[in-house]
Parts: structure tokens; sequence; C-alpha cells
């Protein structure tokens, strides 16, 4: 969905990312990989390379799993010997980091959400979606009877007149 707003329909997304990068023990956030572009692979703190594939295949594979992640994987023996093994991946014997296919778009929902633009528009949203769960939780609005466009619309305009003495 994000994807769609920024590069198809050139909608700048005023929407928190969810992200889980960051970790909860004190080893490296996946914020601490470098992310080379032309080679399409990470570089972790020490330098050692994380790529989606180690090997050639014949047959050539997209990588991307059902979740339109791809997995970025470093090499055994480079973790085996690495100095920060402790703080990288203290309880694994390598370093996976997982990354969208929609990353892109992602960047530049997290860019939006460093602006003042994004913490005005959050706050003015708020009113606006605390309505909206009033009138799909008390009034009942869990989903619309009429079709199309416009019957949505003539349902919200009914819903919004009866809730505005509310």
């Amino acid at each position: 969905m994000l994807a769609w707003m920024v590069e198809e329909k050139d909608i700048e997304p005023h929407v928190p990312v969810w992200d889980k990068t960051e970790r909860k023990n004190d080893s490296f956030s996946s914020n601490d990989f470098h992310w080379n572009e032309e080679a399409e692979e990470y570089r972790c703190p020490a330098g050692n390379v994380l790529r989606s594939e180690w090997r050639a295949f014949k047959n050539e594979r997209s990588h991307v799993t059902k979740a339109n992640t791809i997995v970025f994987r470093s090499r055994q023996t480079d973790c085996a010997t690495c100095q920060m093994k402790a703080k990288c991946c203290p309880n694994t014997s390598i370093r996976k980091i997982v990354r969208s296919v929609h990353e892109a778009a992602r960047d530049v929902a997290r860019r939006i959400a460093a602006t003042l633009e994004y913490v005005r528009s959050r706050h003015e949203r708020k009113k606006v979606e605390m309505l909206f769960a009033h009138l799909k939780r008390i009034l009942k609005l869990d989903r619309l009877r009429l079709r199309g466009m416009s019957g949505a619309t003539d349902e919200f305009t009914l819903a919004a007149a009866v809730c505005m003495p509310c």
C-alpha cells in the first residue's frame, strides 16, 4: 500500500512506518549496516558483506519471500572470525537482515516523518480518526451498506449529521 501511494500515485504518505529494526538487547540494529544500492548488498560495521545469494544458480531466483521481503545473510566464516560477533549476532552463527522490496517507499515515509508538517498533520488526523472510531464502534458503522463511492459518501454524511450533537 505504501509503495502504491509513493511510486504510482505520487502521494506523500503521512503515516507511521512499522519499523522493527531496533533491537531490545545491546546488539547492532539493521540501521547500523550500510546498504549498497549498486551491488544490492549490506555491509556490516566490521566491513563484511551480507548478500541474498552466495552462489550462482542455473535458474535465476528472485529470493523474494511471501511477505515481499528479501533475506540478506552473512557468511558463517566471516562471523566466526569477527571481533564484533558478540555485538552483532550473539545468539546465532550468522547475521540476517530482512529488507522489504518496497524499502524505497518506506524510506520516503521515514523522511517525511521527521518533518514538522508530519507532526502537524498527525495532530490534525487524530481528530478525524477519533470521530471515525466513534462512528464504527458506537454507532455500529463497521461496514457500509450502500454501494459505490456515492453510497459511501451518503452514508458517512448521514452518520456525521447524526453525530454532530455528540
